[in-house]
């Protein structure tokens, strides 16, 4: 089944078993929203006048599966501590040309967050995921540059979804090791932030949530992104995969974190002597 028909068959919450906020024409979805709603309305507006027919899934919650080997070989068990679908895409949207279905997942962020997409975009395409039959057919990207995503989204019928996806990156990196260092920059900056902003949280819940997802994406892209690269694996490791795989569970496990029960155990503030 391709991307549009899987995504056309998802539920909004308008049903009972819906996993989504919407999911219909965009069209519909903005007309029934104000502005200050949705802060990127101006630019799906402008995708809208490029094509009518397109539809839009917002805020789809998925699940993050145990048995998938890259979520075990990463070692983060605090991902699944999580209750639910804790993973969230803000926005896909999506479409059929002339027997072509494409979708183009879309997240508001800085440039630094686009890491956080590329692991979205790889859980939502791994193994036993929603769209692993057609992680071929789907692009991801941030909102942040309007025009990157208008031009991106004016080829997105036309050109693969895997040359447009390299060409996103390499906006963003130049090769793995600037990936890597940039993971490893984003992990670090969030674990020395994140116990002050609990304390001064009146709800801690969310923000450990929250932290909990983003070392897990940080550690997915840090091991996915290595173990997908065909020149590392000739360059490097001499074709031998399981030295490749090896290396790229040392690379996810210097990725830092704050373990979930310590963030919880130092979340309120210290008493004053």
């Amino acid at each position: 089944m391709g991307v549009y028909q899987i995504l056309k068959d998802v539920q909004d919450i308008r049903k009972e078993e819906g996993k989504c906020a919407f999911n219909g024409f965009l069209e519909d979805y903005l007309s029934s929203i104000e502005e200050e709603e949705c802060e990127v309305k101006d630019i799906l507006t402008k995708m809208f006048e490029l094509d009518s027919d397109l539809r839009i899934c917002v805020d789809l919650h998925v699940g993050i599966n145990q048995s998938v080997v890259s979520n075990q070989i990463i070692r983060y068990k605090d991902a699944f501590k999580l209750k639910g679908d804790p993973l969230c895409i803000p926005y896909i949207v999506y479409g059929e040309k002339q027997g072509n279905e494409r979708a183009l997942m879309l997240v508001n962020g800085k440039d630094d967050d686009y890491l956080l997409v590329k692991g979205l975009y790889y859980c939502m395409t791994e193994p036993f995921s929603m769209f692993a039959e057609c992680k071929n057919d789907m692009v991801a990207m941030l909102f942040e540059e309007e025009e990157e995503v208008l031009s991106v989204f004016s080829r997105l019928f036309k050109v693969k979804a895997g040359a447009l996806q390299r060409e996103i990156d390499r906006n963003h990196f130049a090769n793995y090791e600037q990936l890597k260092q940039l993971a490893l920059n984003k992990a670090a900056a969030l674990k020395e932030t994140i116990i002050p902003a609990l304390q001064e949280a009146d709800e801690k819940e969310p923000l450990i949530v929250n932290a909990v997802i983003q070392w897990f994406l940080l550690k997915k892209i840090v091991y996915v992104y290595y173990m997908v690269n065909k020149d590392i694996l000739a360059r490097v490791h001499e074709n031998n995969i399981k030295k490749q795989r090896n290396q790229a569970k040392i690379n996810a496990d210097e990725v830092p974190f704050t373990s979930y029960s310590e963030m919880w155990r130092n979340s309120s503030k210290p008493k004053e002597l």
